[in-house]
């Protein structure tokens, strides 16, 4: 009766290879354990705990290796059945996942989230409380058992392909984007995702505002087209506006034009081969007609590319009216953020004039008072006195040591005639003469050098003094001494 109820079922199902299996799986007395039904836990807790633990990662492992988080019990038996004895256990291991919400129910999973309080009333005061009540009409009619038909979703395994889809999606930048799902469901099979598993993925991403779908009426042909725009990493999915849409069907145009003008450059390409064919072969006229082919293709194929280039023009542009954009609402930002700063600080013109007055007034207080500082202060007493008192003092300290100091002939000084008289000034001091100051200068200087000469002491060898030629009388120490 088993083998009856799988068969139909046995073809589309995924198939795993040998290595997939863990070494546990070719021990035959332990997985005779492992395949049983589970005993009461009370009997041998840590036996039946990890039998468990086998079995859910047993499972998560198969989702994730098929690429969709959706099982039933019918298909973990055929996947698991091992020389020809499948699991018996299963029932107890998928309860045991419900309840603690690492499996959710197929129609459970794909229920839209209200965002209205009408659809939320409806949801939680109608559509719930029918459901609570079928499943305990049907746990009345069939017992407390997991339906193995059932499909379910595993929550874990869907977590897992979400983080390894927003990772495609950030390599091949597709966030803030329209992109069709015939694109993503493409992206998504090279990551390792079958179209189911996308659809749960997408179904989960779309109820956590990670992800905006939208179903168009295509024009060309009749069919729903469906448009998604995945939200930036850490931000919530916006809908999509009309110039994104904009965007995107002028895109697809692009696309589609690239293509067809692909096309025909083949199809000029291969009408000028046939022509030289043509030619070879001596056919002249059907030459001729191949060749009028080929123009009326170089014709067509230029309207292409003309319309082509407006296509792109156009793109261009609209995407330097969004820069533009963003620019003018950088700039915005800026200027508020540093109107805001001056508001804050205080900072007006007055304050900045008044505060430019005020250092100025204080730095010309300090040059000035750097110049009274630094002015050469005057003293009362005069040079001419200063000499008098020091030749005074030159004289006293001759005088204590004794010092004779033979005259100096000292050249004399034209008399110079009296100078006529002038007028009385008010000033008690009369200035001198420029003789009169030569003369003092050079007795000053004369003494001075009295005052440097160091008598000899008599050298104590006789000998010496006879063979010099200088008499000790007449020896008179020169100046320099």
């Amino acid at each position: 009766m088993c083998s009856k109820s799988l068969g139909p079922t046995l073809q589309p199902m995924y198939v795993l290879e040998e290595s997939f299996y863990p070494d546990t799986w070719r021990d035959d007395s332990r997985m005779g354990v492992l395949l049983c039904e589970f005993r009461t836990r009370s009997v041998n807790p840590e036996n039946y705990d990890s039998k468990m633990k086998f079995w859910k990662q047993m499972i998560t492992n198969y989702c994730e290796r098929k690429g969709s988080g959706l099982v039933s019990i019918v298909e973990l038996k055929r996947v698991f059945k091992r020389k020809g004895t499948v699991p018996y256990c299963l029932q107890a291991v998928l309860d045991d996942m419900l309840n603690e919400g690492h499996l959710m129910g197929k129609d459970e999973f794909r229920r839209v989230p209200q965002e209205s309080w009408t659809g939320w009333a409806v949801d939680v005061l109608m559509k719930r409380p029918l459901g609570w009540g079928f499943g305990k009409v049907k746990e009345k009619l069939v017992g407390n058992k997991v339906d193995e038909s059932a499909e379910f979703v595993c929550l874990d395994v869907i977590k897992k392909q979400c983080d390894m889809l927003e990772k495609v999606l950030q390599e091949k930048n597709k966030y803030n984007v329209l992109v069709s799902w015939s694109d993503i469901v493409q992206l998504a099979k090279n990551s390792g995702l079958t179209e189911d598993g996308f659809d749960l993925v997408l179904h989960y991403m779309a109820c956590n505002q990670r992800v905006f779908v939208e179903k168009n009426q295509t024009e060309n042909d009749g069919q729903r087209k469906t448009l998604l725009k995945f939200a930036a990493i850490g931000a919530k999915s916006q809908p999509i506006t009309d110039i994104e849409r904009s965007i995107f069907n002028l895109e697809q145009t692009e696309h589609n034009l690239m293509t067809v003008i692909e096309k025909m450059e083949q199809d000029v390409a291969s009408a000028m081969s046939v022509v030289k064919e043509n030619i070879r072969e001596g056919r002249k006229q059907v030459a001729k007609s191949n060749l009028k082919k080929k123009h009326l293709l170089e014709r067509n194929l230029e309207k292409k590319m003309t319309v082509l280039d407006n296509v792109q023009i156009m793109l261009s542009k609209i995407h330097d009216s969004q820069s533009d954009r963003n620019v003018i609402e950088a700039y915005k930002i800026g200027s508020n953020a540093l109107k805001n700063a001056y508001a804050n600080s205080g900072i007006t013109i007055d304050n900045v004039d008044d505060t430019l007055a005020e250092m100025k007034e204080i730095m010309d207080q300090h040059d000035e008072m750097q110049t009274m500082i630094g002015a050469t202060q005057n003293t009362d007493v005069d040079d001419l006195e200063l000499e008098q008192e020091l030749s005074d003092l030159i004289d006293m300290k001759l005088a204590e040591n004794n010092i004779m100091v033979h005259p100096l002939t000292v050249p004399e000084t034209p008399v110079l005639p009296p100078a006529p008289p002038s007028a009385p000034v008010n000033n008690t001091f009369t200035q001198p003469t420029v003789a009169q100051s030569h003369n003092f200068d050079t007795e000053i200087e004369k003494r001075l050098a009295a005052l440097r000469m160091d008598i000899p002491s008599p050298p104590s060898d006789t000998s010496i003094i006879g063979n010099t030629s200088m008499d000790k009388k007449n020896f008179v120490p020169s100046a320099s001494g």
